[in-house]
């Protein structure tokens, strides 16, 4: 089992470290490796229409550059410092196209963790995001911003039938088959018109406790009524499968799965 952890943004790193951390006690301690995908090139002169950049202003970008991997550097040590014996984390920092880094990276890990996305962030912050889900289709982990005692301990499952949600699924399989309690969220348009996953069954073979929550879906907002009943139900992890969109990145901020991706506060495992 291999953890990569993308750090891209200051103000989040800690959470992004957090959940990685409490993934790997989960699994057994493997590995984490920790990415810092560093511009090389200023975004603000990507064409010719562009221009050059000035020397004032290759410098003043070589200063916010340098500056940012400081940070999160220092972050990544100050949460190393935490870690027991038995944990062992590497630091990497790579400068070049961030989707491809992120891409190339995540291709060679099991789950790829990465901050949750919020709409002001900066072009790289997105382009690490698309790397790891589109181009690597990676296992996504999205950390939550605000600390979590626990991550898997109780799965819930965000059930809408897909090939995503089977692979989010078998992802998941080693923090599901650990859990206390799963519970299983189904959405339907009438009472009890969705049969009852077989995943419930086959975890219950395996003696652990599942609890199913059906809902009639009352509002456009399907997104929104997921997040509440998975933090009713108590959960630490909520499992989904990232819906088929030909554009998943730009559909972020509409729709069910980025509904939950923009205000979730819950860390999510999804897959594309």
């Amino acid at each position: 089992m291999r953890i990569l952890a993308i750090l891209d943004r200051i103000e989040t790193s800690v959470f992004t470290l957090e959940t990685a951390g409490e993934l790997a006690t989960r699994l057994g301690h493997p590995p984490i490796r920790v990415l810092h995908p560093a511009l090389q090139d200023n975004p603000d002169y990507q064409t010719p229409d562009e221009g050059m950049p000035s020397p004032e202003e290759e410098r003043r970008f070589a200063q916010t550059v340098s500056a940012k991997a400081d940070a999160l550097r220092n972050a990544f040590h100050t949460w190393q410092a935490t870690l027991s014996d038995t944990q062992a984390a590497e630091w990497i920092e790579i400068a070049g196209d961030v989707r491809k880094t992120v891409a190339r990276e995540a291709m060679n890990a099991d789950i790829t963790v990465l901050s949750r996305p919020r709409s002001s962030d900066p072009e790289e912050v997105a382009q690490a995001f698309s790397g790891a889900l589109y181009d690597a289709h990676a296992t996504v982990v999205v950390a939550p911003l605000q600390h979590h005692d626990s991550v898997g301990a109780h799965p819930v499952i965000a059930w809408h039938q897909s090939p995503a949600l089977d692979q989010a699924i078998t992802a998941a399989q080693p923090f599901l088959e650990r859990a206390s309690r799963v519970s299983i969220v189904i959405g339907e348009d009438r009472p009890n018109e969705v049969a009852e996953p077989a995943i419930a069954e086959e975890l219950r073979q395996k003696g652990v406790e599942v609890v199913i929550d059906r809902f009639v879906i009352a509002s456009s907002d399907v997104g929104e009524e997921i997040r509440q009943h998975a933090l009713k139900a108590g959960g630490d992890l909520l499992v989904m499968g990232a819906y088929s969109r030909p554009h998943f990145i730009e559909w972020l901020f509409g729709g069910p799965t980025q509904d939950i991706l923009s205000h979730a506060t819950l860390p999510i495992l999804t897959h594309h």
